[in-house]
């Protein structure tokens, strides 16, 4: 592989990545915070806390990562590591958008949760498609492996969260 590819493949990788983990953790905190019964208020406050501390964190292990790497100059480091923020933070607002929509959309108002479920499922797919083209893997083997691994974790969480807020006392 040539020096341009290594680094067009590390900057897909570092999209992909972000993004990933940006829609899987954040979603994840909105589910156990649902199966918790915590309320909006707080899964807006615990979503937008874990969209932001950990998009920065991951864009900081992108550059920390990247920069052990002899062959990447600092810059690339950089780049890699926007990538992966901007990525984190795009995907990362999929599961809290029919939170912010609640008042806008009666439809996310009634099913606030099964939209979130919904939204999250479609950029799964998303991601999934777009690691399949960087790969050159099967689409339908990756968009199945991308979505059933981030509904797996969501649907964790939930239970965890349903768990712990039953012992709280919250449910």
């Amino acid at each position: 592989m040539k020096n341009d590819e290594r680094k067009i493949w590390r900057l897909r990788k570092s999209i992909v990545y972000g993004g990933m983990d940006g829609i899987v953790t954040t979603f994840a905190v909105v589910a156990g915070a649902v199966g918790g019964n915590l309320g909006i208020t707080p899964i807006v406050i615990l979503g937008f806390s874990n969209l932001l501390a950990d998009g920065f964190s991951m864009a900081v292990g992108d550059y920390l990562s990247s920069t052990t790497e002899k062959s990447v100059v600092k810059g690339k480091a950089v780049k890699n590591a926007g990538a992966t923020f901007l990525s984190f933070i795009f995907f990362g607002l999929i599961p809290l958008l029919s939170y912010l929509l609640i008042n806008v959309f009666s439809i996310f108002r009634v099913h606030t949760f099964m939209m979130a479920c919904i939204l999250v499922s479609l950029a799964l797919t998303l991601l999934g498609f777009v690691k399949a083209l960087i790969t050159k893997k099967s689409k339908l083997k990756e968009i199945f492996r991308t979505v059933l691994i981030g509904l797996i974790a969501a649907l964790f969480a939930y239970y965890v969260g349903n768990f712990l807020g039953q012992i709280a006392g919250t449910r």
